[in-house]
């Protein structure tokens, strides 16, 4: 995985657009980037995160497809941080998170989840809001608790329930460059 979004990576820097998958190295016979699968992908520029995107669920035929568009969501399309440029390059790092499982949880649950394990997805019943936290993803995340102050500063709300929010844990495999 890490080597595909290697090579999305340096296409987009040399040409400044996002690469047909065709265009890429050949994946057809690489297991699993040829099955289904969903991931995130995050960026990071100097240690700072730059963009992430991702699904909880499979979006495109492969993991190769999900790994593309997320890859280029990341880079170009986070309106939380304005697109990474040529010269960010050199300093840029990622972490590919492959869902491995998913699971719908009562708000409880949540309080007990190791944040240095898993991550949590909270969404608004009436999808209106999303918040994700990924595991290990910061050194201020070390206990339960700071997965609901996280979760609750993400989504503005400081009433969280399981009438409001859908609540998931999910595991996933890590690879990092």
């Amino acid at each position: 995985m890490k080597q595909l979004v290697q090579e999305i990576l340096d296409f987009y820097f040399l040409k400044m657009r996002a690469p047909d998958i065709s265009e890429l190295s050949d994946i057809k016979n690489t297991p699993p980037l040829n099955e289904k699968g969903a991931c995130f992908i995050t960026l990071y520029s100097k240690w700072e995160v730059r963009g992430s995107a991702g699904n909880i669920k499979e979006i495109y035929e492969t993991l190769a497809e999900e790994i593309l568009a997320n890859t280029f969501e990341a880079l170009t399309k986070d309106n939380r941080f304005s697109p990474l440029k040529l010269e960010e390059k050199d300093w840029l790092n990622f972490r590919i998170d492959r869902i491995s499982q998913r699971t719908m949880i009562e708000l409880e649950e949540v309080k007990k989840l190791d944040p240095i394990k898993y991550w949590v997805i909270a969404i608004k019943r009436d999808y209106e809001k999303l918040a994700v936290i990924l595991p290990n993803i910061s050194a201020k995340l070390l206990l339960w608790s700071d997965f609901l102050t996280s979760l609750e500063k993400k989504l503005s709300d400081a009433k969280l329930s399981d009438k409001s929010y859908i609540f998931y844990r999910i595991e996933t495999e890590v690879e990092r460059n």
